[in-house]
């Protein structure tokens, strides 16, 4: 029950973030914004991962996966 709500949790806030960067690209957000913003989501997930209290079934792995996504979407973007 406890993974389960965990998760939940994650999956959200994940959400949010992928919701804000949709957003952020709509509205005409610099290349440089949008790396940044992955690259703080990429050390988000890093420390998480290396917290050895946390078990999250690799839930911290993927936050970190899509922050390195952002910050490649981010690096692509034409200013």
């Amino acid at each position: 029950m406890k993974y389960v709500l965990l998760t939940t949790i994650f999956l959200v806030v994940l959400g949010l973030i992928v919701g804000l960067i949709v957003h952020g690209l709509k509205k005409g957000a610099s290349g440089f914004k949008i790396m940044l913003l992955g690259l703080n989501i990429t050390l988000f997930g890093g420390i998480i991962a290396v917290d050895p209290n946390s078990n999250l079934g690799g839930i911290e792995y993927l936050i970190a996966l899509s922050g390195l996504l952002i910050s490649i979407i981010g690096l692509e973007k034409k200013d």
